[in-house]
């Protein structure tokens, strides 16, 4: 623990400032002139000591090993790096300091230059399929490939439906393969399976975050133009920009010239950081497998806070549209919040914000941009499930740094934060009571012993489950039911737990890149046939506490 602390400590990267004078000869990257509350003062690197301090402090509480950031302010572009980036291989061996030069995942942040991309496409008038421009129907452009389990769904939502997660398919995230029958999942075939998956509610009603939605898009985007997704990102937004260090391709970031940051998780009962293994990039495709570093995305901000080229004033308006509501309430930190492509729209201490996160769960982003004052910043981190809650802390502080936002005014986001981590926690530890309040002082039997459960079951949509007894971790001379499923994108296990009779409190307990972690429970009852034989196991995902309802997914026994 110590070692790792004096590692932070030393590994702190300089702070790299892009101007006419930088060390590395890059030029300004725009030419716009800050305006706005705040902004007659000249730009100032925000990097002070007591934000270096105060930097150290959050990442050390949230166990995140090593994070950059990049600051947009006017034509000035401050950025560095903090902590780690890689842990020594050995104990003597320095570790790889975070910089700004740093690769790391951005997650969700990829789906604004998808977004972008297609508007580009549209805007081009080069493909006549999209001559409806956003109301274009998803279907009558991949016919075979997108259907929905209802007709008028199927038929009428659009494109901009899709991008601003208003479909009224919810996440769906458990049923995102990886791997089928031994099969590596493309691009096609996640589009193909959402034709099982239950809509949550009616289209256009309810916002309903959705990543399988912009792996659509990336398939709309490759069908139109027939090439390869990085491919069009590179040509459409990374090469116009000088984006040259950001990649669509694990092994292309691996071979590049900068260092790409290992992800690690801290363990606390060993008091230690385990190194995780690298998410799967091709599977995400534009939902969420971009790999980048904060000098790139600032270019990236850039271009959207001075509405510059390679887009035109058509593609910038469409970039900054709201579409939907997707909070009507306000929050802590910000006001009532409107989503479009990929952006989420809102004030912030007055000031008109876009912003979004990414995470991979292994890596986290951040990037928020500010129209008006002409200010953006950019965050990414490799610290497993602590990386957004930190950046978001800090995003802040140098927000509210910059426009000398008096302390009084300060929410104490960090405590809001961990007050809901600490929720999460508990409502983990605490699921059947959650899950099954009313179930009975004594359990009822269930109808068939565990061993008698044992076998696979399978749905269309959300593939095989397969159960098996493993020893009770706490009671000795128990079994748990376990299923693992690692063909899955966010690969996990099902840890049974029995309730009452037929009911099971599930815990979903995250593989994912070795990560093995609880992440969220569900409830789920076994269901039997008139021979009275086990036919089905139906898992609940609707009796999640504080997430939107998958449905009810009946897994039917065939082996």
């Amino acid at each position: 623990m110590r070692t790792i602390q004096l590692l932070r400590a030393v590994g702190v990267a300089a702070a790299l400032t892009v101007n006419d004078e930088a060390p590395n000869g890059q030029k300004p990257m725009g030419e716009a002139i800050a305006h706005g509350v705040g902004a007659a003062l000249r730009p100032q690197d925000p990097f002070t000591d007591e934000f270096l301090a105060f930097a150290e402090d959050i990442m050390e509480q949230w166990k995140v090993l090593g994070m950059s950031i990049a600051v947009v302010d006017g034509d000035e572009v401050f950025a560095k790096g903090f902590g780690l980036a890689t842990l020594p291989e050995a104990p003597a061996t320095p570790g790889t300091p975070a910089t700004p030069e740093t690769l790391y995942y951005v997650g969700s942040t990829a789906k604004a230059q998808t977004a972008a991309t297609l508007a580009q496409l549209i805007d081009s008038k080069a493909y006549p399929e999209v001559s409806l421009g956003w109301k274009t129907p998803i279907s009558s452009i991949i016919r075979d490939d997108f259907i929905l389990q209802d007709e008028w769904a199927t038929n009428h939502i659009t494109l901009e439906d899709a991008a601003s997660h208003r479909t009224g398919l919810p996440r769906h995230d458990n049923s995102w393969h990886e791997t089928r029958n031994g099969n590596a999942s493309t691009v096609q075939d996640t589009v193909r399976n959402l034709r099982n998956l239950p809509l949550g509610v009616e289209p256009r009603v309810e916002w309903h975050y959705c990543n399988l939605m912009y792996v659509m898009l990336s398939y709309v985007i490759e069908t139109l133009t027939g090439r390869w997704l990085g491919d069009v990102l590179r040509d459409t937004i990374w090469k116009p920009l000088g984006m040259d260090t950001t990649y669509l391709n694990l092994q292309e970031a691996r071979r590049g010239p900068a260092h790409l940051a290992s992800a690690y998780i801290w363990r606390e009962g060993e008091k230690t950081y385990e190194k995780l293994q690298y998410p799967p990039a091709r599977v995400m495709g534009g939902a969420g497998g971009i790999i980048s570093n904060v000098l790139d995305y600032a270019k990236w901000i850039q271009c959207l806070i001075n509405e510059s080229e390679p887009f035109s004033q058509a593609v910038h308006k469409d970039i900054r549209t709201p579409r939907m509501i997707s909070d009507a309430e306000p929050s802590l930190t910000s006001d009532v919040q409107l989503y479009g492509l990929a952006w989420t729209r809102t004030t912030i201490h007055g000031e008109v914000a876009y912003w979004h996160d990414g995470s991979t769960l292994t890596f986290g982003a951040e990037v928020y941009w500010f129209p008006n004052l002409k200010y953006g910043i950019v965050a990414f981190a490799n610290g497993a499930l602590g990386s957004n809650p930190a950046e978001q802390v800090l995003v802040h502080r140098l927000l509210e740094d910059r426009l000398s936002v008096p302390a009084s005014q300060r929410a104490d986001l960090n405590k809001s934060l961990k007050e809901k981590s600490a929720k999460s926690r508990h409502d983990i530890q605490n699921m059947e009571n959650i899950l099954f309040p009313n179930r009975p002082k004594k359990p009822l039997p269930p109808t068939l012993s565990p061993s008698e459960l044992l076998g696979s079951y399978y749905d269309e949509g959300y593939g095989t489950v397969t159960f098996f007894e493993e020893p009770h971790p706490e009671k000795q001379g128990e079994t748990l039911l376990v299923a693992n499923r690692t063909e899955l994108l966010w690969s996990q296990q099902w840890r049974l737990q029995h309730v009452s009779g037929d009911f099971w409190a599930v815990q979903n307990k995250l593989l994912f890149c070795r990560m093995n972690v609880p992440l969220e429970f569900f409830a789920g009852e076994f269901k039997f046939g008139v021979d009275g034989k086990v036919a089905a196991f139906e898992a609940d995902f609707g009796s999640r506490p504080g997430q939107i309802s998958e449905g009810r997914i009946l897994f039917k026994k065939v082996k």
